[in-house]
């Protein structure tokens, strides 16, 4: 099960554009069931969207702000969710708030 894993900083009011940018899962080589856990600094406040394809799996959703790896389950944000053969997988983090603020993450990719 191939797992993908980073803490991004994301400036005071930035996006980026997708966290897993660059990783060799951003796309696909078969077909997955994605499950994201996630969790941000209590200094700021980040807003999470996931799209796989053209497909969003979640919009604008808060995250918990407990500074630190997500433990899992207990910070999963989304589950079970399709990540076709040669779709891009998209995780898009907004900071809201007034500081950089950390986000860390962990993908996890179950063959389907």
């Amino acid at each position: 099960m191939p797992r993908v894993a980073d803490v991004v900083s994301v400036a005071a009011g930035a996006v980026n554009k997708n966290l897993i940018a660059g990783s060799a899962f951003e796309l696909p080589d078969r077909n997955y069931w994605g499950r994201l856990a996630l969790t941000a600094e209590a200094a700021g406040e980040s807003r999470i969207t996931v799209q796989v394809g053209a497909a969003v799996h979640l919009e604008e959703s808060p995250v918990s702000r407990q500074n630190r790896v997500p433990v899992l389950p207990d910070d999963i944000l989304l589950d079970r969710f399709p990540c076709p053969r040669g779709k891009r997988i998209v995780i898009k983090a907004r900071n809201t708030g007034a500081g950089a603020n950390n986000v860390f993450f962990v993908l996890d990719l179950t063959p389907a």
